[in-house]
């Protein structure tokens, strides 16, 4: 017979990376229980903030100019990742951004609020805030690859994949379906281990950066800590769109904090 104990953290992480990326991995929703995905959604972030770096770290040894300000090859490849990770999440995460904007300025109650969300159409308000969020993607990038700061750029990314495992552990279903009622949940013991050694590791990278740079992470922490319940608070509990404006809302502070800091 086979040892469900032992499957069940695999099968996890693979339920959440393909969740939160387009990796494809062997990975089936179970339909008898919760699977405890929260807990991983930060390997997740790992892997795009890894491949951020090495994309980074391969394009500066092309040639690609550094120096103490962004130039316009640095603001390009900002843009590229920028773009790179949007693909590589499926843009979730940004038509999450949509339906959020939209829906927290575009009504007053809770349950208006999720039922714009989840409409099909994109109003001023998920365009504007698509643009602004990009906008100030591409010029924390650019300073940080100006300025040789590369490793930031995984800690933040991390850090945001924080803001969805607070939300799922911390918050309660706006609804009775949907993602956010599926992740929602306390951790079992291997999930939030995992959540924590990623953790430390992430505070760890940026601790030999310098004290200013693992106060500035510290900082990022909590700004994810504190990003799903503002979300929460106005859809009446945490969804799906919820939880991914809370992630990219969070990679975009923690940038522009670590690009200002680092």
């Amino acid at each position: 017979m086979k040892d469900v104990s032992t499957s069940r953290p695999l099968r996890d992480i693979s339920l959440a990376v393909t969740l939160l990326t387009a990796i494809p991995l062997p990975a089936r929703w179970p339909a008898d229980e919760r699977p405890d995905v929260a807990g991983y959604f930060p390997l997740a972030g790992a892997l795009l903030g890894s491949l951020g770096y090495v994309l980074l770290v391969g394009a500066s040894r092309m040639g690609v100019p550094g120096g103490a300000r962004a130039s316009l090859e640095s603001v390009l490849l900002a843009a590229l990742l920028v773009t790179a990770w949007a693909m590589l999440t499926r843009m979730l995460h940004w038509d999450a951004l949509a339906d959020v904007a939209d829906a927290y300025w575009g009504a007053h109650e809770p349950s208006r609020r999720l039922e714009i969300a989840s409409d099909p159409y994109v109003g001023a308000f998920g365009v504007a805030g698509i643009a602004l969020v990009a906008l100030l993607q591409v010029a924390a990038l650019s300073l940080l690859i100006a300025n040789s700061s590369l490793p930031a750029v995984v800690v933040a990314v991390v850090m945001a994949r924080y803001a969805a495992v607070f939300g799922s552990w911390l918050g309660s279903p706006a609804k009775q379906t949907g993602l956010g009622a599926a992740v929602a949940g306390r951790p079992h013991l291997a999930s939030a281990a995992a959540a924590v050694l990623v953790l430390l590791a992430t505070l760890t990278l940026s601790w030999t950066a310098g004290p200013g740079p693992f106060a500035a992470a510290t900082v990022c922490l909590l700004v994810a800590l504190g990003v799903p319940h503002v979300l929460a608070s106005r859809f009446g509990g945490i969804t799906g769109d919820v939880l991914g404006a809370s992630i990219l809302l969070t990679e975009t502070a923690a940038l522009v904090i670590l690009a200002w800091v680092w």
